[in-house]
């Protein structure tokens, strides 16, 4: 006789942030915790993430999604919200007080995470002629190849230009990732310093689950209010 199969119909849904599209998901399995607890033994925050997506993929029940092109908040709140049907709503947490520095273990609930989304507007008019067309930058983008040897002006850079997702023009509608890294460096260069702002100031409300907290140190009893952002703060 053949040994059972766990798991296989537990079936949940979640809404993803950037879309509003309603998937089905499963909780993680055994085999994809091992596969995290490696990445995560490693040290190396890239193989982490790349198998944090990889989890969520396998975790996606008929769904064309490709979640390595979802933006980095995307991917943050649906493994938030799979970890939580996976191994328990709650998460133990040690938060340093910001008065002594003493270290205090709170149990923190996942179940209410939700990226903050920004009021913000995803066109920007440079000109009376030329506008612009906003995305948040795809995990992907964040995530290439000699990333690491940019510097953070390269980099920032980078990330401007992976947010524009069309120029568009009189004539025309120019999608930026089919130009050449070159042209698009060229095109963020023109720019005057009022323009370079906008774009800036857009890239700088990339959405982050975020979740306040406040405790009273065991130590000294000073109570503290700190803002948790980001999925590292969260394990």
């Amino acid at each position: 006789m053949a040994l059972p199969r766990l798991n296989e119909n537990v079936k949940y849904t979640m809404v993803i942030p950037s879309t509003g599209k309603e998937v089905e998901y499963r909780p993680y399995l055994v085999k994809e915790e091992k596969v995290m607890l490696i990445a995560l033994e490693s040290g190396d925050n890239k193989q982490m993430m790349m198998s944090v997506s990889d989890t969520i993929q396998s975790c996606l029940i008929d769904s064309d999604i490709v979640v390595r092109k979802l933006p980095m908040f995307d991917i943050e709140y649906m493994f938030v919200t799979i970890r939580s049907k996976s191994v328990g709503e709650t998460s133990k947490l040690n938060l340093k007080c910001t008065e002594c520095e003493e270290s205090n273990e709170l149990v923190v609930d996942l179940s209410d995470i939700a990226p903050a989304m920004p009021d913000v507007s995803s066109t920007i008019v440079l000109t009376d002629d030329i506008s612009l067309e906003m995305q948040w930058p795809a995990y992907s983008d964040l995530n290439k190849a000699g990333m690491q040897e940019m510097s953070s002006t390269e980099l920032t850079m980078m990330m401007i230009g992976n947010c524009i997702k069309y120029v568009n023009t009189v004539d025309d509608q120019i999608i930026l990732r089919d130009e050449s890294q070159e042209s698009v460096t060229a095109f963020i260069d023109s720019l005057s310093t009022a323009q370079f702002e906008m774009i800036k100031n857009y890239t700088e409300k990339m959405p982050q689950i975020i979740k306040n907290i406040e405790f009273d140190c065991e130590n000294c009893n000073h109570h503290n209010e700190i803002k948790l952002q980001g999925m590292a703060d969260f394990f």
